[in-house]
């Protein structure tokens, strides 16, 4: 019982055609255990397999529909904006996705998500009350307040995350005084955290 005919030797047993012991001489013996051996090792590469091609439609998948959305721009130094404008972050560091506009200072929403967005602010000389808001479309989102005092000056940064719908804009307005742009002191980045409906 320990030892039985291989499976080619069955098959060729089963076979009407020949179906003599002699017609299937010269086939090796192997026992029960091999054989079970045999086939879980198969199913074990059949199911490492399948996992292999699932992951890898998976990332295809990721790689189709996840872009690469980043940006970092400043304004140049010695131009300093003034109030009731928007600001323009001209000189651009990075701008993967092409969705900021170093022309206009505005980030216009290339795929629906969640975005995290940094601004920062450096009041001019004397100018006791500054203030930039970040806009998203016409609405006010959050903002940076300077108030100093004779010649005082104090570097202000501010962050926040939102849920933003393809085509929003996004853009910094110079609400009240005047800025200091020197050394990249006025700055403004963006990135996209998470692909999803907003």
């Amino acid at each position: 019982m320990g030892k039985v005919l291989g499976l080619f030797s069955i098959l060729c047993l089963l076979n009407p055609h020949t179906a003599t012991p002699q017609n299937c001489t010269g086939l090796v013996e192997i026992s029960f255990q091999e054989i079970k051996g045999a086939i879980e090792k198969i199913k074990a590469f059949d199911a490492l397999t399948n996992r292999i091609a699932a992951l890898e439609t998976e990332v295809a998948t990721l790689k189709k529909y996840v872009p690469s959305v980043i940006f970092h721009a400043r304004v140049s130094d010695g131009k300093n904006p003034v109030a009731k404008e928007r600001l323009i972050y001209d000189a651009v560091t990075l701008n993967k996705g092409s969705a900021y506009n170093p022309s206009t200072g505005v980030f216009t929403v290339p795929v629906s998500g969640t975005y995290h967005f940094t601004y920062s602010l450096l009041g001019g000389i004397g100018e006791k009350d500054t203030s930039v808001f970040l806009m998203r479309n016409q609405e006010k989102q959050n903002y940076i307040h300077s108030v100093l005092n004779g010649d005082e000056a104090q570097t202000s940064s501010m962050s926040t995350i939102l849920s933003l719908n393809k085509g929003e804009q996004v853009w910094i307005w110079l609400f009240t005084g005047k800025t200091w742009s020197g050394m990249g002191a006025i700055s403004f980045q963006g990135i996209l955290l998470e692909v999803g409906e907003a």
